[in-house]
């Protein structure tokens, strides 16, 4: 009789080990799906659209980093790293920006957006900018950045193709297609480079 005794007890520990084990593996593998991915270098910044800086030629302006991410099929245009498990990711350089109606800050131009980004192009974004995620948006959403409003640039090596002939762009531009087969420079925004011209004239 006690034998028995001692072998369902021992039946029933091992069963209780089972179970402990198997808690602890479901915990285990609970534990491995919250973990996100932190990105721990930043990408290499690609800034060959920009060709020559000319002068400093860069002013101030405020983002507001919802723009960048409130439209996931534009994610590949406006960040050079990013994942659905990011704590972290950065943006490209080179991306035009354009004022958010009735705001002071500012978001990818885009033509086809209905809050003021489909405006004109007031530069282009000087360099990437890291953005941290939090659990309920960003821990900065409005940074302060650099935007380029002159130079000489090449406007195929932007983040996404602009079309030029019907967007307006504030600055002086010169485009220079590097990889033609006979490079040569254009007036990116010959509108603003004669109005330019013609308040200098005015004014002399």
């Amino acid at each position: 009789m006690q034998a028995a005794v001692k072998r369902f007890r021992r039946l029933q520990l091992r069963r209780e080990a089972f179970r402990n084990q198997e808690i602890v593996y479901k915990e285990i593998n609970m534990a491995n799906q919250m973990v996100h991915t932190v990105a721990k270098t930043a990408p290499k910044d690609d800034q060959s659209w920009l060709i020559n800086r000319i002068t400093d030629g860069v002013r101030e302006a405020q983002l507001d980093l919802s723009t960048f991410t409130k439209d996931k099929s534009h994610e590949n245009d406006y960040f050079a790293s990013i994942t659905d498990d990011d704590y972290e990711a950065w943006t490209k350089s080179g991306i035009p920006l354009a004022q958010i109606t009735g705001t002071n800050n500012y978001g990818p131009y885009d033509p086809n957006a209905s809050d003021g980004r489909n405006g004109t192009i007031i530069g282009f974004l000087e360099s990437q900018v890291h953005v941290q995620f939090t659990r309920t948006g960003f821990e900065d959403q409005y940074p302060t950045v650099g935007v380029r409003y002159m130079g000489v640039i090449d406007k195929k090596n932007l983040p996404y193709t602009v079309d030029f002939s019907k967007a307006k762009l504030e600055g002086l531009f010169l485009d220079y297609d590097k990889g033609a087969a006979a490079p040569h420079v254009t007036v990116l925004n010959p509108a603003t480079a004669a109005a330019s011209a013609s308040d200098t004239s005015h004014t002399a």
